[in-house]
């Protein structure tokens, strides 16, 4: 083809598409060279991650192995730590002393809190958990170990009887200052480490246990009162006495050492301490009871024991006063039943005496003390020597509940201006209650037993029915001779008081009026009526009454001083009384007397035989 006959523009078209097809083979070769990167780089991804994985899980272990390798080193430096410990705390206390022994304790829990608190993630992995383990067994075999040294230093202080120690004056068993230590460092290292530990609950145990073997001891001679049931009971003989002492020093011992071995702990002290005694309590209250069931069963021998028995209790209340059990109900049954036997006994002696007097068949010989009188006294003689029970027990009655029934206030000495609100003015006015009544008594028996007939008549020194007055004022005069000895020789004396005197003396008044009553007849004898005229002479119709009142009056005194030979006083001071009361009676009325009308007649000695002097040295010598 002629190149002349191409068109320019068509020439210009075909080198366009010349270069166009140069343009798509071109990008055809490019596309297959993009597919063949694509391929590569597809291949080299497929290649490469499992190398990448394989190093990032290199890189781990590495960390792991490092990290493995720290805890070994540390595990073996807590091991290497840990057995220095160990060493210390396989040995025995005595050898290694208690507190490096506590501190190699502390030590360990240190690095167990340490290991928990630091090394959260360590605790799971096998070479922590074996340390971990070893710790906590070696701490808790350590821990028994502290607690059986603990039971030890308690068991160094055996059961003892604690009679001998009593009987012998000497303080109960303590522990000495290196124990008390121990036990309290011991004490508190169990107190510091939280844990549920039993060892207040041990220490409970222990002193329990041995102040139960120590009062075992005693327990035999609490099973009787009396030797016998027809014996009566001697005062301070029971064994309940010595039971009883035997806990009140134990308790103080108690409070003593819980104050020691747990300071101002209040807390501790206070279940702690309740703890150890309740079981004594609980001992003593049975035994009691067994006591008191011996005492109700024979009242007659054994019922002033119970004046003991409330003492003793009122003594064990008294120690518990600042103690957890101060109102241990237990205790407070004890004290109702055994206040009920007490106050019973109050009445019981009333009715005795009455009971004695109504058997009283003959008057004793020379107007003598009766078995009734010596009963009685012996009885409030022994009321006496329970002065405290006594008050304890009476606190709670009034004075009718010992008062018979049929009581006359005029037969009494009593006075209702005294304050019976007080125990100790209750207690003397039932002493003198007692004795009003065995006179009294005595007094109504002597009257059926003289004159069945003329009934009794009782505190009325006037009347003239009561024809034997002198002797039933002098029998019951020697009678309340001895009540005078026997309260003046005991505590009676101080138990009777103020008032207890002056009724007794009334008492006593009374019945010397009775002795007297004779003599008084005598004096009342030779009043008269006026036998002197205006002139001051006797007249001639009066002398012969004159004459007959001396003549009376010479005879009745001589028969008066004859009887009062036979009687046979032994006391001085009731001697110097009766004298006392004759001279008053007699001798002012006769001076009054004879100074009027002795110079009445020519020959006054024919009628007039003493002359004042004279029968004032007669008088003196009565009863001499």
């Amino acid at each position: 083809m002629s190149y002349n006959n191409i068109d320019i523009d068509e020439a210009d078209v075909l080198v366009y598409f010349q270069n166009l097809e140069k343009v798509n083979r071109l990008t055809s070769d490019i596309n297959k060279s993009l597919r063949n990167i694509a391929f590569t780089s597809n291949e080299s991804s497929k290649l490469f991650t499992p190398i990448v994985t394989r190093n990032n899980l290199l890189s781990v272990m590495q960390k792991n192995i490092e990290s493995t390798l720290n805890a070994v080193s540390s595990v073996k430096e807590l091991a290497t730590e840990a057995s220095r410990y160990e060493v210390i705390l396989i040995k025995s206390i005595h050898e290694v002393g208690l507190k490096p022994y506590i501190q190699a304790i502390y030590k360990l829990d240190d690095m167990l809190e340490y290991i928990k608190s630091n090394n959260e993630a360590n605790e799971q992995n096998a070479e922590f958990k074996g340390v971990l383990t070893h710790l906590k067994e070696l701490i808790v075999k350590s821990d028994d170990k502290l607690k059986y040294y603990f039971i030890a230093v308690l068991n160094s202080m055996k059961p003892f009887d604690p009679q001998i120690n009593m009987n012998k004056k000497i303080p109960f068993p303590y522990f000495a200052d290196e124990f008390i230590n121990e036990l309290s460092t011991i004490l508190d290292y169990f107190e510091n480490m939280s844990t549920n530990s039993n060892i207040h609950e041990l220490f409970i145990k222990e002193r329990t246990g041995l102040i139960l073997k120590s009062m075992a001891y005693l327990e035999p001679f609490t099973k009787q009162v009396t030797k016998s049931s027809n014996a009566p009971y001697e005062k301070g003989s029971s064994g309940l006495l010595s039971y009883t002492d035997a806990l009140l020093g134990f308790i103080s011992n108690e409070q003593s050492l819980i104050d020691d071995l747990y300071g101002q702990k209040n807390d501790y002290k206070s279940f702690v301490i309740g703890d150890i005694i309740r079981p004594l309590l609980d001992a003593y209250v049975r035994i009691f009871n067994n006591n008191m069931e011996l005492v109700k069963s024979n009242l007659e021998n054994a019922g002033l024991f119970s004046f003991e028995m409330i003492d003793s209790i009122n003594e064990v209340e008294r120690a518990l006063r600042s103690n957890v059990l101060h109102d241990y109900e237990p205790l407070g049954e004890c004290l109702k039943k055994i206040s009920k036997i007490t106050q019973s006994l109050f009445k019981n002696v009333v009715v005795r005496i009455e009971t004695k007097a109504d058997q009283m068949s003959i008057i004793p010989a020379d107007n003598g003390v009766t078995e009734v009188t010596v009963d009685t006294m012996s009885r409030l003689r022994r009321f006496s020597e329970y002065k405290s029970g006594c008050l304890s027990a009476i606190s709670h009655i009034d004075r009718q509940s010992w008062l018979p029934s049929d009581f006359s206030a005029k037969e009494s000495t009593y006075s209702n201006k005294v304050d019976l609100s007080k125990p100790l003015v209750l207690l003397s006015c039932f002493l003198s209650d007692c004795i009003d009544l065995l006179c009294v008594s005595l007094e109504r028996r002597v009257h059926k037993i003289i004159s069945p007939s003329v009934g009794s008549q009782v505190s009325n020194s006037n009347s003239s029915k009561t024809t034997q007055k002198p002797r039933i004022g002098f029998f019951i005069i020697m009678n309340l001779s001895l009540v005078e000895q026997i309260i003046e020789k005991s505590e009676l004396s101080s138990m009777l008081g103020t008032e207890g005197s002056a009724r007794l003396e009334k008492l006593k008044k009374r019945y010397i009026n009775y002795l007297v009553s004779d003599w008084k007849d005598l004096a009342a004898n030779l009043l008269d009526q006026v036998f002197v005229d205006n002139t001051g002479k006797v007249a001639s119709k009066d002398k012969d009454q004159l004459k007959e009142k001396f003549r009376k009056f010479n005879e009745g005194f001589e028969e008066l001083v004859t009887k009062y030979k036979h009687y046979s006083l032994s006391d001085p001071s009731l001697k110097n009384l009766l004298r006392s009361e004759i001279t008053s009676l007699v001798l002012p009325m006769y001076e009054r007397f004879y100074g009027r009308y002795n110079e009445s007649f020519k020959n006054p000695r024919k009628h007039i035989k003493y002359t004042p002097s004279e029968l004032t040295a007669i008088l003196n010598q009565l009863g001499k």
